[in-house]
Formats: structure tokens, sequence, C-alpha cells
């Protein structure tokens, strides 16, 4: 019999739990320190690993680029995806839409 070392595909553990939750501390502070951006309306979440999305509204593209260059600046952050919306687009966004 060969030993093979148990593989877990449940909850993060508690390590894993606490270097997601700090990463997203960091790159909130970033965000808030950044003089560029009104971030208060943007949620940053990590995944296990080092991506971060971003996620909520900012007013307009500038703000939205230097969202993304804010958490790219984290150390630890290697993939930032963004679901950022832009509440001065002139294209409305699906959820802006009626019928």
């Amino acid at each position: 019999m060969v030993y093979k070392e148990r593989e877990y595909f449940g909850e993060p553990t508690e390590p894993e739990r606490e270097a997601i939750a700090k990463l997203e501390a960091d790159v909130a502070a970033a965000l808030g320190a950044s003089g560029k951006l009104d971030a208060v309306d943007v949620k940053v979440t990590a995944t296990s690993g080092s991506t971060v999305i971003l996620s909520g509204w900012v007013m307009d593209e500038a703000e939205h680029r230097n969202c993304v260059e804010a958490a790219q600046s984290v150390a630890g952050v290697e993939h930032v995806e963004s679901e950022i919306g832009l509440r001065n687009s002139a294209v409305p966004s699906a959820a802006d839409t009626r019928p």
C-alpha cells in the first residue's frame, strides 16, 4: 500500500482563511489610501490563491482603472478580476435596462 496525503476539498483551512482575510484587508486598505478614487461602493473578495475580485460601483472609467491598479500593487496579488460597474456610463448595463 502506498501512502497518499489526503486531499481536502471542503472549506479552506484556518491558515488559508487568515491569508485570504489579510489579502482582502490589504487590498481594501490600498483602495482607501489611494487619493484617486472613491471606493466606498467597491467590495474586495480574495479567493484561495492570489486572485482578487473587485465588485460594486465607481463613478467613471478613471476610477475603475485606479481601483484595478491599486489592487494590482498589493503584495501577494497576482490577478485582479473586475466586476465593477460604472455609474456615469453612456451605455446602461443590463441591470439598468427596463422592458
